[in-house]
């Protein structure tokens, strides 16, 4: 359905999707675009799963913003905080 969208202006993880863009108008013709792809097959959205207008957000474990994709620091909390190997053992 999205194939012209994704990976270009759309992220799609099985029932997820997320339209980006860095600017105003750019956004909302993706929208209008993504919006006519799911008229034309006759799907909806669930009201409950779907917002918009955020300068950033979670998707899929990662944080989503104009700076880009990046790591959510709540997932990599366990890694940033794993002390330094002191010895040769504690590297193995």
């Amino acid at each position: 359905m999205f194939e012209k969208q994704i990976n270009c202006n759309m992220k799609v993880y099985i029932d997820d999707m997320l339209v980006k863009r860095r600017t105003t108008s750019d956004h909302i013709y993706d929208l209008a675009e993504s919006f006519g792809v799911l008229r034309e097959y006759q799907m909806k959205l669930n009201s409950a799963k779907y917002v918009f207008g955020v300068a950033s957000g979670k998707f899929l474990g990662f944080i989503v913003s104009q700076r880009g994709i990046e790591a959510n620091p709540e997932k990599i909390k366990a890694l940033a905080d794993m002390a330094p190997p002191r010895s040769i053992k504690d590297v193995q």
